[in-house]
């Protein structure tokens, strides 16, 4: 795991120097550049290659160092992620003749390049997201793993020009103007709480999309980058398996297992974030039933709230026989740590849980630097309290109003109406907002709406409101969170399952419970969803950190709703306010969409303050104070 960054185009050595260091905190072990002059680089007189890596070492600690060259000097590459299968991949390559120098996954992406070129990454299994330079072709290729686990920013200041880099703060940096907000992503982010759009709520800073490569080169000019997508699930429900649920149950334990096992590949020892939930405690089970299970660490933090989560993973680690370690949070670390989060997140998402992570993973860098984490279950099982809506009696009704409802509940954030009233005319385009809002429906159009909504939800909610922010917050101390639920074999399997057993007589998850029962605990198997209070929902408590007098409400009061232009103070205050009456306080859904949209609007002010209030081209790059490696090269060199 590590943070990558690079650029073709009118730069100098200083300019990957500096976009490199501002990624540190993702990699505090090694530091390596290659700076490629203008004219040996890619044959344009004013354009330079650069490529740059900070590394955190998990797989060959000894080696590995980055940016990383085949033998002949032909093929560059640096690589943020983990390659679970690339002991099988190097076994195959040797076979048809690649020489290795070192242990490292890294390595066997530059040899599959050399025999496979371009569809390599259909044969990588992991997470990932690489920029490889290819001096034969003077092109430079960009990948991002299938799930999105792994994030990748780019720019194209110019035609034949880009940077890319794992964060987005590298490239505000390095632009040569402030930045500004892009209005279609902003409007997005009122509407879901989170915006997963190829362009990001920074104008001009776009994200590679998950499955999908880059071929850029830069002697085509405007037209340099091409962008293909290489894999995405199919519809859910496509194809499901002629087998019963005791055979489907079977399967995927065995298929779990081996994503758990693949997942557990490092030099360096592996923990588990636990939160006595079904998917994370069934990590912690597989795991157990792996490796020696006296070895393996949980991790679990609380609030001291009711409903608190420690209890329930204290007892699945009991059950699995691991070390349960566990830390008591103060609820006021969230008003303390809100900056750190937003700065951290880099785009704004409303998502109550961040500080959870957080300080989970402050706590787990205390320990190890690699955990496993139950994040994807939900979007492949039908995990969440909406998808409620497609069965009996709910289903009964109109699809159109099902389909409602389900949105409404998924995202618990005003319509494009409710927004239009809110906002301020001159920050406010009715239709383009209603547009936003109709995207939507083309994801509908399949035999049925819940193996649709499970579709959208994998490829745009668990992209940026999960995986960005476990990523981002956990990079933030060094953490490398792995996912195996989202292991290919077996997320391709369970997506595949017919929608009636991920569902079943109102119980959520259905048919993974029944694979996981003899594992787990009756009190953590039969858990459901923590859904108004705890650790998986805080919003009660970040209700009263909003409230007048919270230690937050300066970010929502209508001094600084009017200072921000966006929205009508008096009138978003009133909407905010009216959580409190009767009618709107008993609602299950409104009294919520309202506290989530203060939460929202908390979280984009001080997006605001941090990142459009301030100039980052002159301002330094945040890098949390992580000592320059023993192992770091200055290496601007001609390669």
């Amino acid at each position: 795991m590590c943070g990558i960054a690079g650029f073709i185009g009118e730069w100098d050595a200083a300019r990957l120097s500096d976009l490199t260091d501002a990624l540190a905190h993702r990699g505090p072990d090694g530091r390596g550049v290659d700076f490629l002059p203008p004219g040996n680089a890619i044959g344009l007189p004013a354009s330079a290659v650069g490529l740059g890596h900070r590394r955190l070492s998990i797989i060959d600690v000894a080696g590995g160092a980055q940016p990383m060259w085949d033998a002949d000097h032909t093929a560059g590459l640096v690589f943020n992620g983990e390659i679970y299968n690339f002991r099988e991949l190097r076994k195959e390559l040797e076979a048809r003749g690649q020489r290795f120098s070192t242990h490292s996954d890294t390595e066997v992406i530059l040899h599959g390049w050399r025999v496979w070129g371009p569809r390599v990454v259909e044969r990588l299994e992991g997470m990932f997201a690489f920029g490889l330079w290819d001096t034969r072709t003077r092109s430079l290729f960009l990948a991002r793993d299938r799930h999105g686990i792994k994030p990748l920013y780019y720019s194209l200041p110019g035609p034949g020009q880009i940077m890319f880099a794992s964060e987005i703060r590298p490239l505000l940096r390095a632009a040569d103007r402030a930045a500004t907000m892009n209005r279609s992503a902003l409007y997005e982010y009122l509407l879901r709480g989170w915006s997963a759009q190829e362009s990001t709520v920074f104008s001009g800073i776009r994200q590679l999309q998950p499955g999908c490569f880059m071929q850029f080169d830069p002697a085509k000019g405007a037209g340099a980058a091409n962008i293909e997508r290489y894999w995405r699930l199919q519809r859910p429900g496509s194809a499901p398996p002629a087998a019963s649920a005791e055979e489907v149950s079977d399967t995927l334990r065995t298929l779990f297992d081996n994503a758990v096992s693949s997942h557990l590949v490092a030099d360096v020892e592996v923990g588990v974030l636990l939160s006595g939930g079904l998917d994370s405690s069934a990590v912690a089970a597989s795991m157990a039933r792996l490796v020696d299970p006296s070895s393996i660490q949980a991790f679990t933090i609380g609030f001291g709230l009711p409903d608190d989560e420690i209890p329930f993973a204290r007892s699945a680690a009991s059950h699995c026989g691991i070390s349960s370690n566990e830390l008591l949070v103060d609820p006021s670390v969230f008003s303390s740590g809100f900056t750190d989060c937003i700065e951290s997140l880099e785009e704004p998402i409303a998502h109550p849980v961040m500080q959870t992570t957080w300080q989970a993973a402050k706590f787990v860098r205390q320990n190890v630097k690699v955990a496993l984490l139950g994040e994807g279950s939900d979007e492949l099982f039908a995990g969440y309290p909406h998808y409620r809506l497609f069965r009996p009696p709910f289903s009964l009704l109109p699809r159109r109003l099902v389909r409602k409802y389900a949105v409404d509940v998924m995202c618990l954030m005003p319509g494009s109406r409710t927004l239009a009233r809110l906002m301020t005319p001159g920050s406010c385009q009715p239709d383009a907002l209603e547009a936003i809002e109709r995207r939507i429906q083309a994801w509908f159009g399949g035999d049925d709406d819940a193996d649709d909504m499970l579709r959208f939800e994998a490829e745009t909610a668990l992209v940026q409101n999960q995986l960005m922010r476990v990523d981002k917050l956990t990079m933030a101390h060094s953490i490398e969170a792995r996912v195996p639920f989202l292991d290919k074999t077996f997320a391709e399997y369970a997506n595949a399952l017919p929608f009636g057993l991920k569902t079943e007589k109102g119980v959520a998850k259905a048919i993974f419970r029944k694979a996981m029962q003899s594992r787990l605990p009756p009190d953590v198997l039969h858990r459901p969803k923590s859904g108004k209070k705890g650790t998986q929902a805080l919003l009660p408590m970040i209700n009263a950190l909003l409230a007048p007098g919270g230690p937050l409400h300066h970010l929502i009061d209508e001094k600084s709703i009017a200072a921000r232009g966006l929205f009508d103070p008096k009138a978003t205050r009133d909407w905010i306010d009216g959580m409190g009456s009767p009618a709107v306080r008993h609602h299950p859904i409104e009294s919520r969409r309202r506290a989530k949209f203060a939460l929202a609007l908390a979280v984009l002010e001080q997006w605001c303050r941090l990142y459009l209030d301030v100039d980052r081209r002159t301002s330094p790059v945040e890098t949390r104070h992580i000592p320059e490696p023993s192992s770091a090269r200055h290496s601007p060199n001609v390669l």
